[in-house]
C-alpha cells in the first residue's frame, strides 16, 4: 500500500465490533472501531474536497496550498456548513483547523488526486466534489465556491485529455 495512515471502521447499523478484528491487530495494520462511522467519512470527504482539487489545480504539493489560504479557508467555511446542514456538525468541528493540520503533516506530499492526473488516470472527482455539490443541492446549502471549483478542475481535466467523470 502506498501510504501508512490509520484506518477506522464501523458498521452503521451495528455499533459493536466484529471479531474479525482481531485478525487485523494481528497483522498490524493500525485501526480502531468506531460506532460513528459517518462522522469519520464526512470528515475525511471534506478534507479531500479541500485538499486534493486544489493541488491539482495549483500544480503543486499539498505543503503548497499554504500559499493559497484563503482559498483553503473559504471551502473549509462552506464545506463546514454543507456538514452541519447534511446532519453531520461533528464532522464540521474545527474542518479548518484539520484540514491545515493535514497539510503540515503531508507538506512534502502528492495528493492522490494530484497523483492520479500525472499518471493520467481518472480521478475521484464525481466521488468528491460530484457528491458534496449533490448534497448541497438535495439540502439546499450554497456552495458557490465548491460548485467552482468543481468546474475549474473539470475544465482543467478536459483540457488535459482526461476522464471528467
Amino acid at each position: 500500500f502506498a501510504g501508512h495512515g490509520f484506518n477506522w471502521l464501523g458498521d452503521v447499523s451495528n455499533p459493536t465490533a466484529p471479531a474479525l478484528l482481531q485478525d487485523l491487530h494481528a497483522s498490524g495494520i493500525p485501526h480502531e472501531w468506531t460506532p460513528d462511522i459517518l462522522t469519520r467519512l464526512w470528515r475525511k470527504l471534506a478534507l479531500n474536497c479541500a485538499i486534493n482539487p486544489l493541488t491539482v489545480l495549483h500544480d503543486c504539493r499539498n505543503g503548497g496550498l499554504l500559499e493559497h489560504a484563503c482559498e483553503v479557508a473559504t471551502l473549509c467555511a462552506e464545506l463546514s456548513d454543507l456538514l452541519g446542514r447534511c446532519g453531520q456538525p461533528a464532522a464540521a468541528h474545527d474542518l479548518h483547523a484539520e484540514v491545515l493540520r493535514v497539510i503540515h503533516a503531508t507538506a512534502a506530499n502528492y495528493s492522490s488526486m494530484y497523483q492520479d492526473v500525472l499518471h493520467g488516470r481518472r480521478t475521484e472527482i464525481s466521488y468528491l466534489l460530484g457528491y458534496a455539490c449533490a448534497a448541497a443541492v438535495r439540502h439546499r446549502c450554497p456552495a458557490a465556491h465548491l460548485q467552482q471549483l468543481r468546474t475549474r478542475l473539470t475544465a482543467h481535466l478536459a483540457h488535459k485529455g482526461l476522464r471528467t467523470d
